[in-house]
């Protein structure tokens, strides 16, 4: 449920507004337009519509990812990956009450279930390995070093919930948020990725409006939808 109420006349506007304004701000941030805290407007945008658009707890998630921008154009790392931690507590909420509520009621362990579900498991299990063994000791020692682990525990979390929603927007937005990450993480502590601003900000920037649109009840037309599953 959202936090505020608009008629149902009124989303599909509203939704389609947000969506242009994220899109040419998001634009913005890769122009030379000295514009202060240019990278959190997008996400912010989203937050704001997510008000009146989405259930509480994608507000939240946008919200405090909001802020990990913020931290970010700040260099304040520490609290920029606090910020996205909390961020995806908020999601893994949502997609956990989603899916006892709706999607497992209907969930059929047909032997393509088993096997997708198996897919998922060992893909992120990959993912964890990949983050203990070539990331995670490649953070500073403390806090840093915990942090990086709690948070790809976290963010592996999210994507598994995500990717048994039986959407395959909130499975796109969400495995484009685990690669922007995983760009960011290992650009910082591992070695330079070349073209490591685009390929962090392209996918998150795309995550996140994945996810929030997903979250709305604007609906397109059965026969505009490239993707389901």
């Amino acid at each position: 449920m959202a936090i505020l109420k608009l008629r149902d006349r009124h989303t599909g506007p509203v939704a389609l507004a947000a969506t242009g304004l994220f899109l040419i701000t998001a634009l913005m941030y890769f122009l030379p337009i000295e514009i202060q805290n240019k990278i959190a407007i997008p996400v912010g945008i989203a937050a704001l519509a997510s008000f009146w658009l989405c259930p509480w707890e994608i507000t939240m998630a946008l919200l405090f990812s909001a802020l990990g921008d913020l931290a970010g154009s700040y260099s304040n790392f520490l609290l920029q990956m606090g910020s996205f931690g909390i961020g995806h507590i908020w999601y893994l909420t949502y997609f956990a009450k989603r899916y006892f509520k709706k999607v497992e009621p209907d969930f059929k362990l047909t032997a393509k279930a088993k096997g997708y579900m198996a897919m998922v498991i060992f893909c992120v299990l990959m993912l964890l390995t990949i983050a203990f063994v070539r990331i995670v000791p490649c953070a500073p020692a403390g806090i840093i070093g915990t942090g990086t682990g709690i948070y790809a525990c976290l963010i592996c979390t999210m994507l598994v919930m995500a990717l048994l929603q039986r959407s395959s927007l909130y499975a796109l937005g969400a495995v484009l948020f685990v690669f922007s990450d995983f760009i960011l993480a290992w650009n910082k502590f591992v070695e330079p990725v070349t073209y490591s601003r685009l390929l962090i900000m392209i996918p998150y920037y795309a995550a996140q409006w994945l996810l929030f649109i997903r979250s709305t009840p604007f609906r397109v037309a059965p026969e505009m939808r490239i993707m389901r599953f």
